[in-house]
This record gives C-alpha cells, structure tokens and sequence, in this order.
C-alpha cells in the first residue's frame, strides 16, 4: 500500500512541469502503481478459462487502462459463445441420453409384454433392474455436476483470496482506510464460510434429499416423500438466508464506511493546503493525480474480477444445464409410453440438477455483489472528499 502511493507521488513529482504533461504525468502514475502492484497472481487464474472465454477478460495494462480499451467482444458475439458451450456440452450429453431412452423403453416394453409371462414377479424383477440401472446413470451424472460444482467454488475461493488484498490495498490508495480496514477481513471470512456451506453442508443435503425421493418414487412401502422435500427446501431455505445476510450486510457497511472516508481526506487535503502554502497545494494536487490513478487501476481490477466471476461460472452452469435439459428431454420422450416411478425418478433428478445449478449461481452472486460493492465504496469515497 505503502510503497503504492510513495511510487505514485515519486513519479508525479519527479515529473512535474507544465499543464501540457497532465496526461503523461497521470500516465506514468498508472505505471508506477501497477508495477508495485503484483498482478501476476490474478492474470493466471485466466489460464483456467476455456479458450473462447479468455477473449472476454479485460486487459490490465497500462496502455489499455489509459487508452479506456475493454474487451472486442460485443453482446451478440458473447451471446453466439455462450449458444456455442451450451450446444457443445449437449453433445457431450448425448450418450447419457441414449442410455436413459434405452433403459426407459425397454423398462416400457417389458410392461407391455407383462402377459406373456407366467409370473408377474418377473416383471416386476426386471422393471427393478431397469429402474436401478436408471438411478445409477442418475447418480453419476449428480456425481459429476457436484464434483464440477465444488471445484467451481473452490476455483472462486482461490480467486478472491487473491482479488480481495488487491482491492483492499487500491481501496487505500484512493483513501478508503477505513473500508478497507471493516470489508478486507470481514469479506475473507465471509467467502470461506460460503464455500464451507455449499460444498459441505448444501450439497449432501441435495443428495439426501435425491436419495429419500428416489426410494419414494420406487416403492410406496418405503416412501420419504416429505422428509425429501423438507431437505429440498432447508437447501432453499439455507441458500435465501445466506444471501440476504450478506448482502443486506454488505449494503449497510457500505453505506457508512465511504462517509468517513470521505471526510476525512476531505480534511485532510484542506489543512495541507492552509498550513502548507505553496508545497501545500502542490503536493495535494499530486495526491490527486495519484488518486485518480489509483482510482482508475481499482475499477479496472474490480471489473476485471467481476468478468473472471462470471466467466469461472459460465461454462460449468452451462455443462449442468446441459444435463438439466437432458433429463428434461428424456422424461418428455418417454411420458407416453414408461411408467409412473421412471418419470418421477427423471424429475427428482432433474430438480437435484436444478439445486445444484441454484447453490452454485447464489454463491457466484454473492462474490459478485462483494466486488461491486467493494468497487462502488472506493468510488463514493472519492465522490465524497
């Protein structure tokens, strides 16, 4: 932080001359910080991306920050690379969906060709391994959505691990002392107990609930239907109250930090001026260059992390809606002719899917919003000195 501003303020001063260097004094400043500053721990996480979405992630040069360049994609040729992942995570799916329509008709033709058989108990063996062989498949595809939904937020974790000092230390800089002091170990915290609850509390509840509801749909003897669904809902439950914790939290801090922030470099740039005369004013008009260098390097970090969010979300989301839509498929396909207990075992696991999607997209939303509040304190401090 330190070594941050003193770069800055060498740069500035060293380099002080007419009104004609104003730009190339606020751009030596830019570099002077982003070399003190070790970005390097953030631009790796960018190899972590699939190919098509490292384009999307804005530069954090100092050409480009000074120069305004963002991203060359434009929303119809995001909308084309999103409508790319989703269609080629469907084909990846496509051998999932053959096994389930194999197992679905051929469970329905064993019921159809119940009467050619001496004992109903025969039917009734192989509708039981029709129906288990389904489970398993369903299983496996849960398995594989969870392992990508854990790794995902591990991912996250680790990104605002190394995001959040970054921002705390630019907060600083822009004089957010006291912002930086309340939301840098609150919001550590706060994102470790996310991914704490979402990987070891929300997803087994998910999986119990797919366990219970299954048994339920395949034998009335030993139906959960309730206790299924009471765990669905303490997962709905859980995820709504950790977002409005956080969130109204976050937005209350928010709300009170950036005043006294504010304030006080208000008052501290007026008593340099009135007891300094002349290095007085100079040297508060350098600490403005260097603020607004620093404020520039924290917007450009802070959408820089907001688009890697959105980017470490996007491809598993599209990989478990791929699957979502599977089971969707599969259960439309085979409603005329399969039984009742296939169809709700499809759409029990289909709504497992669908919790697994919901838990990772809130905690996604939380890191988000805790970026963009982050970004918007540093701002309305400026705003307010």
């Amino acid at each position: 932080m330190a070594r941050v501003l003193a770069a800055g303020l060498l740069v500035v001063l060293l380099c002080m001359g007419s009104c004609g260097q104003a730009q190339e004094l606020f751009q030596e400043s830019i570099r002077a910080q982003l070399e003190e500053l070790d970005l390097g721990q953030l631009l790796r996480f960018t190899e972590t991306l699939e190919e098509g979405y490292r384009e999307l992630v804005p530069s954090l040069h100092w050409r480009d920050l000074t120069a305004g360049a963002t991203t060359s994609r434009s929303v119809g040729e995001l909308l084309a690379l999103l409508l790319q992942s989703f269609l080629g995570e469907l084909s990846l799916s496509l051998a999932l969906l053959r096994q389930l329509l194999v197992i679905g008709i051929l469970a329905a033709l064993l019921q159809r060709l119940s009467t050619s058989f001496g004992s109903k108990m025969v039917v009734d063996l192989a509708f039981a391994v029709c129906f288990f062989v389904l489970v398993l498949l369903g299983l496996q595809s849960f398995r594989l959505a969870a392992g990508i939904a854990q790794e995902t937020v591990d991912t996250m974790v680790s990104f605002m691990h190394s995001l959040l000092p970054m921002l705390a230390t630019l907060l600083v800089a822009v004089g957010g002392v006291t912002s930086a002091a309340v939301f840098h170990p609150l919001l550590w915290a706060l994102v470790t107990t996310i991914a704490s609850l979402v990987q070891h509390l929300l997803l087994p509840l998910i999986l119990l609930s797919t366990a219970f509801s299954l048994v339920s749909s395949f034998s009335s003897e030993f139906a959960f239907p309730k206790l299924g669904g009471l765990l669905r809902q303490a997962v709905i439950t859980i995820l709504g109250v950790m977002f409005i914790v956080f969130s109204g939290f976050m937005v209350v801090r928010g709300a009170i930090a950036p005043i006294t922030d504010g304030i006080s470099l208000r008052t501290a740039k007026y008593l340099t001026k009135a007891f300094i005369p002349i290095a007085g004013g100079m040297f508060a008009d350098s600490l403005e260059v260097v603020v607004g260098g620093s404020l520039l390097i924290k917007n450009a970090v802070g959408i820089f992390g907001l688009v890697m969010i959105l980017c470490l979300m996007a491809a598993p989301l599209l990989k478990v809606l791929a699957m979502v839509f599977i089971y969707k498929l599969v259960g439309a396909l085979l409603e005329p002719i399969s039984d009742r207990r296939l169809l709700q075992a499809l759409a029990v696991l289909e709504s497992s899917l669908v919790l697994v999607m919901i838990a990772l997209g809130t905690a996604a939303l939380m890191f988000f919003l805790a970026i963009t509040i982050l970004v918007g304190i540093g701002n309305l401090a400026v705003f307010m000195r």
